[in-house]
Protein backbone atom coordinates (compact mmCIF):
# COMPACT_ATOMS: atom_id res chain seq x y z
CA UNK A 1 0.00 0.00 0.00
CA UNK A 2 2.82 2.41 0.94
CA UNK A 3 4.66 1.54 -2.27
CA UNK A 4 1.49 2.19 -4.28
CA UNK A 5 1.04 5.62 -2.65
CA UNK A 6 4.69 6.48 -3.30
CA UNK A 7 4.29 5.54 -6.96
CA UNK A 8 1.23 7.78 -7.29
CA UNK A 9 3.05 10.67 -5.60
CA UNK A 10 6.03 10.14 -7.90
CA UNK A 11 3.82 10.20 -11.01
CA UNK A 12 2.05 13.34 -9.75
CA UNK A 13 5.43 14.99 -9.22
CA UNK A 14 6.45 14.09 -12.78
CA UNK A 15 3.21 15.55 -14.17
CA UNK A 16 3.71 18.73 -12.13
CA UNK A 17 7.32 19.11 -13.29
CA UNK A 18 6.33 18.47 -16.91
CA UNK A 19 3.51 21.01 -16.65
CA UNK A 20 5.84 23.60 -15.13
CA UNK A 21 8.41 22.95 -17.87
CA UNK A 22 5.79 23.35 -20.60
CA UNK A 23 4.53 26.58 -19.02
CA UNK A 24 8.07 27.98 -18.97
CA UNK A 25 8.63 26.93 -22.61
CA UNK A 26 5.36 28.58 -23.68
CA UNK A 27 6.26 31.74 -21.77
CA UNK A 28 9.66 31.70 -23.48
CA UNK A 29 8.00 31.26 -26.89
CA UNK A 30 5.82 34.33 -26.35
CA UNK A 31 8.83 36.33 -25.14
CA UNK A 32 10.85 35.36 -28.24
CA UNK A 33 7.98 36.37 -30.49
CA UNK A 34 7.50 39.69 -28.71
CA UNK A 35 11.24 40.42 -28.92
CA UNK A 36 11.14 39.95 -32.69
CA UNK A 37 8.08 42.23 -33.02
CA UNK A 38 9.56 44.91 -30.73
CA UNK A 39 12.54 45.21 -33.07
CA UNK A 40 10.20 46.29 -35.84
CA UNK A 41 8.97 49.86 -36.10
CA UNK A 42 5.15 49.98 -36.08
CA UNK A 43 4.60 53.47 -34.72
CA UNK A 44 5.70 56.87 -35.95
CA UNK A 45 7.26 55.48 -39.09
CA UNK A 46 6.77 56.39 -42.76
CA UNK A 47 7.58 54.04 -45.65
CA UNK A 48 7.96 54.57 -49.38
CA UNK A 49 7.57 51.25 -51.15
CA UNK A 50 6.95 49.50 -54.43
CA UNK A 51 4.30 46.77 -54.47
CA UNK A 52 3.92 44.16 -57.18
CA UNK A 53 0.97 41.73 -57.12
CA UNK A 54 0.41 38.58 -59.19
CA UNK A 55 -2.82 36.70 -59.88
CA UNK A 56 -3.09 32.92 -60.27
CA UNK A 57 -2.23 33.19 -64.00
CA UNK A 58 0.93 35.18 -63.36
CA UNK A 59 -0.48 38.54 -64.51
CA UNK A 60 1.06 41.36 -62.50
CA UNK A 61 0.17 44.87 -61.34
CA UNK A 62 2.52 47.41 -59.79
CA UNK A 63 1.91 50.28 -57.39
CA UNK A 64 4.08 52.77 -55.54
CA UNK A 65 2.79 53.53 -52.06
CA UNK A 66 3.34 55.84 -49.14
CA UNK A 67 2.54 54.05 -45.85
CA UNK A 68 2.62 55.67 -42.40
CA UNK A 69 2.01 54.08 -38.97
CA UNK A 70 1.12 56.03 -35.83
CA UNK A 71 -0.55 55.79 -32.43
CA UNK A 72 -2.73 58.79 -31.60
CA UNK A 73 -4.79 58.92 -28.38
CA UNK A 74 -4.62 55.10 -27.97
CA UNK A 75 -5.80 54.66 -31.58
CA UNK A 76 -3.51 52.77 -33.97
CA UNK A 77 -3.59 54.28 -37.44
CA UNK A 78 -2.23 53.24 -40.83
CA UNK A 79 -2.38 55.73 -43.71
CA UNK A 80 -1.80 54.37 -47.22
CA UNK A 81 -1.57 56.67 -50.24
CA UNK A 82 -1.12 55.48 -53.83
CA UNK A 83 1.64 57.40 -55.62
CA UNK A 84 1.53 55.46 -58.91
CA UNK A 85 0.14 54.47 -61.39
CA UNK A 86 -1.36 57.75 -62.51
CA UNK A 87 -4.97 56.51 -62.88
CA UNK A 88 -5.28 55.74 -59.15
CA UNK A 89 -2.77 58.29 -57.86
CA UNK A 90 -4.01 60.16 -54.80
CA UNK A 91 -6.22 57.35 -53.51
CA UNK A 92 -5.90 57.14 -49.71
CA UNK A 93 -6.82 54.38 -47.28
CA UNK A 94 -6.93 55.16 -43.56
CA UNK A 95 -7.27 52.27 -41.11
CA UNK A 96 -8.01 53.02 -37.46
CA UNK A 97 -7.86 50.31 -34.77
CA UNK A 98 -9.46 50.97 -31.39
CA UNK A 99 -8.83 49.41 -27.98
CA UNK A 100 -12.45 48.54 -27.14
CA UNK A 101 -14.28 48.27 -30.48
CA UNK A 102 -13.90 47.19 -34.08
CA UNK A 103 -11.66 49.19 -36.35
CA UNK A 104 -12.71 51.44 -39.23
CA UNK A 105 -11.41 51.65 -42.80
CA UNK A 106 -11.88 54.88 -44.75
CA UNK A 107 -11.10 55.18 -48.47
CA UNK A 108 -10.77 58.48 -50.31
CA UNK A 109 -11.14 58.35 -54.11
CA UNK A 110 -9.81 61.47 -55.87
CA UNK A 111 -12.03 60.88 -58.92
CA UNK A 112 -15.22 61.32 -56.89
CA UNK A 113 -13.78 63.36 -54.04
CA UNK A 114 -15.79 61.25 -51.60
CA UNK A 115 -14.89 59.02 -48.65
CA UNK A 116 -16.19 55.49 -48.18
CA UNK A 117 -16.23 54.12 -44.63
CA UNK A 118 -16.75 50.57 -43.33
CA UNK A 119 -15.78 48.33 -40.41
CA UNK A 120 -12.40 46.63 -40.52
CA UNK A 121 -11.96 42.87 -40.40
CA UNK A 122 -9.03 40.47 -40.80
CA UNK A 123 -10.29 39.75 -44.30
CA UNK A 124 -10.22 43.33 -45.56
CA UNK A 125 -7.23 44.59 -43.58
CA UNK A 126 -4.97 44.37 -46.60
CA UNK A 127 -2.90 46.92 -48.45
CA UNK A 128 -4.86 47.72 -51.60
CA UNK A 129 -5.81 44.23 -52.71
CA UNK A 130 -2.37 42.73 -52.10
CA UNK A 131 -1.76 39.60 -50.07
CA UNK A 132 0.06 41.69 -47.45
CA UNK A 133 -2.28 42.23 -44.46
CA UNK A 134 -1.98 45.44 -42.50
CA UNK A 135 -2.85 43.50 -39.32
CA UNK A 136 0.39 41.56 -39.66
CA UNK A 137 2.29 44.78 -38.90
CA UNK A 138 0.29 45.47 -35.74
CA UNK A 139 2.26 44.49 -32.58
CA UNK A 140 -0.95 44.04 -30.57
CA UNK A 141 -2.60 41.62 -32.98
CA UNK A 142 -1.50 38.51 -31.03
CA UNK A 143 -2.45 39.61 -27.50
CA UNK A 144 -5.14 36.89 -27.12
CA UNK A 145 -3.12 34.08 -28.67
CA UNK A 146 -1.18 31.18 -27.15
CA UNK A 147 2.45 30.43 -28.04
CA UNK A 148 4.25 27.07 -28.20
CA UNK A 149 7.97 26.61 -28.87
CA UNK A 150 8.64 23.80 -31.38
CA UNK A 151 11.89 22.35 -32.73
CA UNK A 152 14.36 24.76 -34.36
CA UNK A 153 14.43 24.89 -38.15
CA UNK A 154 16.66 26.41 -40.83
CA UNK A 155 15.10 29.08 -43.03
CA UNK A 156 17.24 29.92 -46.08
CA UNK A 157 20.34 28.79 -44.22
CA UNK A 158 19.51 30.66 -41.00
CA UNK A 159 18.73 28.69 -37.83
CA UNK A 160 15.40 29.82 -36.40
CA UNK A 161 13.16 29.26 -33.41
CA UNK A 162 9.82 27.83 -34.57
CA UNK A 163 6.84 29.18 -32.59
CA UNK A 164 3.26 27.99 -32.99
CA UNK A 165 0.75 30.83 -32.57
CA UNK A 166 -2.92 29.89 -32.19
CA UNK A 167 -6.26 30.89 -30.72
CA UNK A 168 -8.99 28.47 -29.63
CA UNK A 169 -11.84 30.13 -31.52
CA UNK A 170 -9.95 30.51 -34.82
CA UNK A 171 -9.84 28.05 -37.70
CA UNK A 172 -6.19 28.79 -38.44
CA UNK A 173 -2.84 28.67 -36.69
CA UNK A 174 0.55 30.07 -37.65
CA UNK A 175 4.16 28.94 -37.42
CA UNK A 176 6.46 31.89 -36.83
CA UNK A 177 10.21 31.67 -37.44
CA UNK A 178 12.58 33.93 -35.47
CA UNK A 179 16.34 33.80 -36.11
CA UNK A 180 18.27 32.44 -33.12
CA UNK A 181 21.20 34.83 -33.57
CA UNK A 182 19.55 38.22 -34.22
CA UNK A 183 15.98 37.50 -32.99
CA UNK A 184 14.58 38.74 -36.31
CA UNK A 185 11.18 37.66 -37.62
CA UNK A 186 11.93 35.89 -40.93
CA UNK A 187 8.85 33.88 -41.88
CA UNK A 188 5.18 33.38 -41.01
CA UNK A 189 3.36 30.26 -42.27
CA UNK A 190 -0.44 30.03 -41.94
CA UNK A 191 -2.24 26.66 -41.71
CA UNK A 192 -5.88 25.54 -41.65
CA UNK A 193 -7.44 23.06 -39.18
CA UNK A 194 -6.30 20.15 -41.39
CA UNK A 195 -2.71 21.44 -41.08
CA UNK A 196 -2.58 22.45 -44.74
CA UNK A 197 -0.46 25.54 -45.41
CA UNK A 198 -2.59 28.32 -46.87
CA UNK A 199 -0.10 31.18 -47.00
CA UNK A 200 3.54 32.04 -46.35
CA UNK A 201 5.18 35.41 -45.69
CA UNK A 202 8.93 35.98 -45.92
CA UNK A 203 10.73 39.03 -44.51
CA UNK A 204 14.15 39.55 -46.05
CA UNK A 205 17.20 41.79 -45.60
CA UNK A 206 16.48 43.89 -42.51
CA UNK A 207 17.73 47.48 -42.44
CA UNK A 208 18.16 49.98 -39.62
CA UNK A 209 15.62 52.78 -39.16
CA UNK A 210 17.53 56.03 -38.54
CA UNK A 211 16.88 57.93 -35.27
CA UNK A 212 14.51 55.22 -33.97
CA UNK A 213 16.50 53.83 -31.04
CA UNK A 214 17.44 50.55 -32.70
CA UNK A 215 14.32 49.75 -34.74
CA UNK A 216 14.64 47.72 -37.95
CA UNK A 217 12.49 46.99 -41.01
CA UNK A 218 12.62 44.33 -43.75
CA UNK A 219 13.62 45.66 -47.15
CA UNK A 220 11.64 42.95 -48.91
CA UNK A 221 8.38 41.22 -47.96
CA UNK A 222 7.08 38.31 -50.05
CA UNK A 223 3.62 36.80 -49.56
CA UNK A 224 2.14 33.74 -51.30
CA UNK A 225 -1.47 32.61 -50.98
CA UNK A 226 -1.38 28.87 -51.69
CA UNK A 227 -5.16 28.61 -51.99
CA UNK A 228 -5.75 31.32 -54.57
CA UNK A 229 -2.35 31.25 -56.27
CA UNK A 230 -2.00 35.00 -55.74
CA UNK A 231 1.23 36.54 -54.47
CA UNK A 232 2.74 39.92 -53.61
CA UNK A 233 6.24 41.33 -53.43
CA UNK A 234 6.97 44.51 -51.51
CA UNK A 235 10.23 46.46 -51.66
CA UNK A 236 10.77 49.24 -49.13
CA UNK A 237 12.72 52.08 -50.79
CA UNK A 238 12.82 54.47 -47.83
CA UNK A 239 12.07 54.40 -44.10
CA UNK A 240 11.64 57.54 -42.01
CA UNK A 241 11.01 57.76 -38.28
CA UNK A 242 9.22 60.75 -36.72
CA UNK A 243 9.20 61.56 -33.00
CA UNK A 244 5.57 62.68 -32.80
CA UNK A 245 2.66 61.93 -35.10
CA UNK A 246 0.74 64.84 -36.61
CA UNK A 247 -3.00 64.03 -36.22
CA UNK A 248 -3.79 66.12 -39.31
CA UNK A 249 -1.78 63.72 -41.47
CA UNK A 250 -3.94 60.80 -40.31
CA UNK A 251 -7.27 62.25 -41.39
CA UNK A 252 -9.14 62.10 -44.71
CA UNK A 253 -10.96 65.09 -46.16
CA UNK A 254 -13.48 65.17 -48.98
CA UNK A 255 -12.77 67.39 -51.96
CA UNK A 256 -15.71 69.69 -51.11
CA UNK A 257 -14.81 70.08 -47.39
Amino acid sequence: MIKHVKKILFLMALVFCFGSLMAKENEGAKELFEQSKQKLSFQNVHLLLDLQTFDAKGNSKSKSLSVAFAKINQEKKVMVEILAPEKVKGTKILTTRYVDKKGIIEIYMPASGKIQKFRASNRNLKIMGSEIPIAQFDPGAEEDYSFTLLSNKEIDGVLCYCIKVEKTDEKYFRLVYVSTNKKELLRVEKFDVKERMVSVTNMIDYMDVANSNGKIYPKYIEVRNLRTGKSSNMEVRKVEYFNKADPNKFQLQRKDS
